[in-house]
């Protein structure tokens, strides 16, 4: 059962209980839609509990307005959940080494007056940061290099897909190095931007070496999860110290 609640109106609050219907979900689409283009900047309350299950029809439509909502996140800068339940801050805990711009907290049940006071406050908007993705340059035009410093923004994505994607179009095979000086996440919009999904799978078909610097711990155990399955491209991880291996690996060097 869906249910609005009672929250100031920059702010998407509702409760789900008992079993959620795909009737429920139609419920929430008009309010999300009109609130989007009301506000530049919202939050999100969702309170779980006495949340017990969903049917298919649920399941499709929350899918279908989920899209909607990812579509528009960076109008988003907290979201607020409320249950008793581990199961939300697991997925919290996942999601945010990826969304790092995101506020995510889950509160207690006996909590819901501070998670709705929490979720109404406006955090400042940030100020605006310099490109976290930089190309580096390499002693042969099939290798090549880039490294990241920080949060990747939806604004930087363009001339990065750009770049790469003439890198590609130029060879048959090519191999990669990414340096990691600090990752602090991805802008979320970065998914709907065109050319994004087209030079990925370029890119799978291409890249024979992918070599990457610095990778935290989480993002090693992906790549030493994902890397035997994958039978036209072998991913390394370096750690920082060992970036002259990682050149040496490639066949190639930093040409700065």
């Amino acid at each position: 059962m869906y249910k609005q609640l009672t929250a100031p109106d920059h702010v998407l609050a509702m409760h789900l209980s008992d079993k959620l219907t795909g009737d429920d979900i139609k419920q929430y689409k008009p309010i999300l839609e009109d609130k989007l283009k009301k506000h530049a900047h919202m939050n999100m309350l969702v309170d779980f509990t006495g949340l017990s299950d969903m049917n298919a029809d649920a399941l499709i439509a929350g899918t279908k307005a989920d899209l909607k909502l990812l579509s528009h996140i960076e109008q988003f800068s907290r979201f607020a959940f409320v249950s008793d339940k581990e199961w939300p801050q697991a997925i919290i805990n996942f999601i945010h080494p990826l969304l790092p711009t995101l506020e995510m907290t889950v509160f207690t049940s006996d909590q819901s007056d501070q998670a709705m006071k929490w979720a109404a406050e406006l955090p400042e908007v940030p100020k605006s940061q310099p490109p976290a993705f930089r190309f580096l340059p390499t002693s042969k035009d099939d290798v090549c290099a880039f490294e990241i410093n920080g949060v990747i923004s939806a604004k930087e994505m363009p001339g990065v897909i750009k770049k790469f994607t003439t890198f590609l179009e130029h060879h048959e095979k090519v191999r990669l190095l990414n340096r990691i000086k600090h990752f602090g996440g991805f802008d979320p919009m970065i998914f709907m931007q065109s050319g994004l999904v087209s030079m990925k799978l370029a890119a799978m078909k291409k890249v024979e070496r992918y070599a990457i610097v610095g990778a935290p711990d989480w993002i090693r155990k992906i790549i030493e999860t994902v890397n035997p399955a994958s039978e036209d491209m072998d991913m390394r991880t370096f750690s920082k110290d060992q970036e002259s291996e990682a050149w040496v690996w490639l066949g190639a060097e930093l040409a700065e």
